[in-house]
């Protein structure tokens, strides 16, 4: 997929702000919304196996995880690398530093996890990018971490 200067520049820009939509909505509690940044068959998962198929139950993943109470949570992506692979899809890879805590703000700022993240990002009929698959891979961890989302139905610490 052969791109010039400004269309990868375009293309960047787009998927920098799908991926600043995906830690908005989660950080401001708004995790409803995440799900309409998939793919209708978009996967969500975890190096580690848990997935959640599609919008439903990606859905049904937040909703679960909502029911748990407050939770305080910053989404900080940087370092985010684009591979093209066809007109209609993008390999990506970033990083998230997540600073999560239950209970309300203010917490110690220190971070539960650092991860990679590995995405394939389809542009849809409508021109706008979302999320085909999106598997997050924790590299670095606070002692106490565990997520407190639930992915394909079955509880992990990852």
């Amino acid at each position: 997929m052969g791109l010039d200067f400004k269309e990868l520049l375009l293309l960047r820009l787009e998927i920098e702000a799908l991926n600043a939509e995906f830690a908005y909505l989660i950080d401001h509690d708004l995790s409803e919304g995440v799900a309409d940044l998939f793919t209708v068959d978009g996967v969500y998962g975890r190096s580690t196996g848990g997935r959640s198929v599609g919008r439903e139950a990606i859905r049904e993943s937040y909703k679960r995880r909502k029911s748990g109470g407050p939770r305080t949570a910053r989404h900080v992506f940087t370092n985010l690398r684009l591979t093209p692979v066809d007109d209609g899809r993008v390999k990506g890879t970033c990083i998230l530093t997540l600073y999560a805590r239950d209970g309300l703000p203010p917490h110690p700022a220190d971070p539960m996890v650092v991860a990679d993240y590995d995405d394939i990002y389809e542009r849809g009929d409508d021109g706008r990018w979302r999320f085909k698959e999106r598997i997050i891979s924790w590299i670095f961890e606070r002692d106490d971490a565990a997520s407190p989302l639930v992915l394909g139905g079955a509880q992990e610490k990852r």
